[in-house]
């Protein structure tokens, strides 16, 4: 027992000598993506949401149609709950004149749980409300506990980032998983676009578009899950508060949907109109324009999208464009002290 517990005494020193090392291959998002927009300065233009907003919203089409700086800050896998701890950490002291949130049917799923905001952004306090106001979930109060008492033991904490380091390490035996380790690490080290933006199309990872996957081999594309559905999803309650929170701080907000492929509006109709209806109904309770975004409002293929719900960059480039035009013709970015003095919210809500 005494070896045993001494070992892993030895292995923990070791792993927390080698942090270093190991942070290398250390994505951090949230927390990246929080120093990084609070370093640079809270732009005018903040930009919202999951990878479909970190695709589909390019901080450059908005800058050319509106004069305003504007920023990316939309991380993969967010959702509701996320969107709502990252304004309250990146707007509490500057704030920006305008959010755009980009949103998806797949974001306010029913079955969605708040794990990614238990593991990186919950606090004691966000903890109890979940476990008030939503249903428990013991997969949620164990990515706290591991946020919260993970990093007490260095070789849990950062198995994900040992493993990593190992692979590289032995790339003579595990070809494939070194290189697997080693473009991690190369992406870690990548400094961050000015603007946050970083579409793989840019970089010139130009990959076959979703029309090009379907005609090689249809049974290979890799299909977007239909959304668990219903009215009293507590997503739409936690969207409802993020509205109010903006209002609250006097933020201005459009809320613009970010469309699916053609492939996936089909599997997905008999659940994705009923989600974006009562998604326009809470913008409109909230007096909060929403911008759909319908075959009609911008005609699409499936040549436009990386995958089933990524979209390709001159697609994002294009309803980018649009969202800002719509900014700009609602006055969103007057100056606030006039908007507020004579103008209700109400009277700007797009239909």
């Amino acid at each position: 027992m005494t070896t045993a517990l001494a070992c892993l005494v030895a292995a923990d020193i070791g792993v927390r000598r080698a942090e270093p090392v190991l942070r290398t291959y250390d994505v951090a998002l949230y927390e990246k993506t929080i120093e990084e927009l609070l370093h640079r300065g809270v732009p005018d233009i903040v930009l919202m949401g999951s990878s479909r907003a970190k695709y589909a919203l390019v901080p450059e089409q908005f800058s050319a149609v509106t004069g305003r700086p504007a920023y990316n800050v939309a991380i993969a896998g967010s959702k509701t709950v996320e969107w709502q701890l990252l304004a309250r950490r990146l707007f509490e002291g500057r704030r920006p004149k305008l959010v755009v949130l980009g949103i998806n049917a797949s974001e306010l799923r029913a079955d969605y749980l708040p794990s990614p905001a238990a593991r990186h952004l919950f606090t004691f306090d966000d903890l109890c409300e979940h476990l008030r106001r939503d249903h428990p979930s013991t997969e949620v109060v164990g990515n706290y506990l591991r946020h919260s008492l993970g990093p007490a033991w260095a070789a849990f904490d950062r198995r994900y980032e040992l493993k990593m380091s190992l692979q590289e390490g032995l790339g003579d035996f595990l070809p494939k998983h070194a290189q697997e380790a080693r473009e991690l690490r190369q992406r870690v080290a990548r400094p961050s676009p000015p603007d946050g933006y970083d579409h793989p199309w840019l970089r010139g990872r130009h990959r076959p578009t979703l029309d090009d996957q379907l005609v090689a081999d249809e049974t290979q594309v890799v299909r977007a899950s239909t959304p668990l559905f219903s009215p009293r999803a507590e997503a739409f309650s936690h969207l409802s508060d993020l509205l109010d929170w903006l209002h609250a701080r006097r933020i201005e907000l459009i809320v613009a949907y970010i469309p699916n492929s053609p492939a996936t509006e089909n599997r997905w109709r008999d659940v994705e109109p009923a989600m974006v209806e009562i998604i326009a109904s809470i913008c409109r309770d909230h007096g909060v324009p929403f911008l759909p975004c319908s075959q009609a409002d911008v005609p699409r293929s499936n040549r436009d999208f990386i995958e089933e719900v990524h979209v390709g960059l001159p697609l994002a480039r294009q309803i980018s464009g649009r969202i800002a035009r719509h900014i700009l013709a609602l006055g969103l970015l007057q100056d606030r002290t006039q908007q507020f003095a004579g103008t209700d919210r109400l009277d700007r809500a797009v239909p």
